[in-house]
């Protein structure tokens, strides 16, 4: 079959990308609205750091289980059902959260909020090339993303000045019924067989058992996995807690709280697009990395403690280290040697696996168990995971450094 892109529009394919976009970035927003609420979650559930983490990170546990079996279903019943499936979870689980009485239908609503972000990100990149074709994809999927921090930033900065926890809830409910009203109207349905077809040409695949093994005795794959672990794993504990820091440690309002909260996503934002670009330029990725690495964790350490301008100008920072190395991790698999784009799945799966799981382990039960409830402690765990990132990519092989 032909490259799908070239039978539409300019019009109708920058509308399906929109539609993806908005598709993509719902979970995202409805996840992200507990950050600035997380001080009234906690009172009104009766809810300690420990479980209120588990509920922050619950929308990543169906993409560490479920990648593998969507990429799967999407290659056996098409993308559009697929996804359209998940889509349905999650507006049943933004519509949960309204109704629940406790941690557990909230724990449970939680994770339906994330399917539809586990089943897109695990298939973006071939959706993408069969709506507009592969050489596009690169450019595309990181619109996608950048979409995806930008809502992060809008349901920070903008839920705490919503006029209940209950109206920000049925906000995003209503926000995903448009979604998946807009995903049944507006995507096309390419069947299974369209999808082989288009596929690239080329080398035959290697098979499961080679891949596995490929990845495992590869060092630096290993190496990349525990640097997302990290990564990630600070990420959302930073996103999740700043706000309930700033609130009960430093006395600052809720809405004050949720702005500088969001600054971090304004950084993530920056260091997404622009890290990765001064890497391929200068040649100097290890290096780059690991001083990030070292001032994510001063970041994570300090910054809360701030006040004034320079509060906001640390959590920029801090967003931008992070963001850094979130972009710069994410395309690392097909660099390494061993590896390169016939594994490059394989890796990224594996790297995505340990990504999420560190999502969800490094706050929910490493920081906050070992914190119990203190605030200075929790963030000098997640500074020691940004050292430990810093160690790894340190360990990484020199042929990375090198100008792209």
């Amino acid at each position: 079959m032909s490259t799908i892109d070239k039978k539409r529009s300019t019009k109708l394919l920058i509308l399906l990308f929109i539609v993806y976009a908005v598709c993509f970035a719902v979970p995202n927003f409805a996840q992200y609205q507990f950050s600035p609420l997380a001080k009234q979650i906690m009172e009104q559930y009766a809810l300690d750091m420990g479980q209120f983490n588990s509920i922050f990170t619950a929308p990543m546990l169906p993409a560490i289980f479920t990648s593998i079996i969507c990429g799967l279903m999407v290659d056996r019943y098409g993308y559009k059902p697929v996804i359209g499936l998940s889509i349905l979870l999650t507006v049943v689980g933004c519509w949960l959260r309204v109704i629940a009485p406790g941690y557990t239908v909230l724990f449970i609503g939680m994770i339906l909020v994330g399917f539809s972000g586990g089943f897109m990100s695990s298939n973006t990149s071939k959706v993408l090339a069969l709506l507009y074709g592969q050489e596009k994809v690169g450019v595309l999927a990181g619109m996608v993303l950048t979409c995806s921090t930008v809502t992060l930033v809008i349901s920070m900065s903008t839920t705490a000045l919503l006029p209940s926890m209950k109206f920000a809830f049925i906000l995003s409910g209503v926000v995903s019924i448009i979604a998946l009203a807009l995903w049944i109207v507006f995507m096309p349905h390419i069947k299974p067989k369209d999808i082989a077809a288009a596929a690239a040409e080329g080398e035959k695949a290697p098979g499961l058992g080679e891949s596995l093994v490929a990845v495992m005795k590869t060092p630096a794959v290993w190496l990349t996995g525990i640097m997302m672990f990290c990564v990630c794993g600070t990420m959302a504990g930073t996103g999740s807690m700043i706000p309930a820091a700033l609130q009960e440690v430093r006395g600052i309002s809720e809405a004050t709280a949720g702005v500088v909260g969001s600054m971090t996503m304004v950084g993530n934002l920056l260091g997404s697009l622009i890290t990765p670009t001064i890497c391929n330029k200068t040649g100097k990725f290890r290096p780059v990395l690991m001083i990030l690495g070292i001032i994510c964790a001063a970041c994570c350490v300090f910054a809360w403690k701030a006040s004034g301008i320079v509060l906001y100008i640390l959590m920029i920072i801090l967003g931008y280290c992070l963001g850094s190395g979130m972009a710069s991790g994410l395309g690392m698999a097909v660099r390494l040697h061993g590896i390169g784009a016939k594994y490059a799945g394989t890796a990224g799966g594996f790297v995505a696996t340990l990504q999420l799981l560190g999502g969800v382990c490094l706050p929910t039960y490493i920081a906050s168990g070992i914190a119990g409830g203190n605030y200075n402690t929790y963030f000098i765990v997640l500074g020691v995971a940004c050292l430990v990132w810093m160690v790894t990519v340190f360990l990484m092989p020199k042929y990375l450094d090198t100008k792209q």
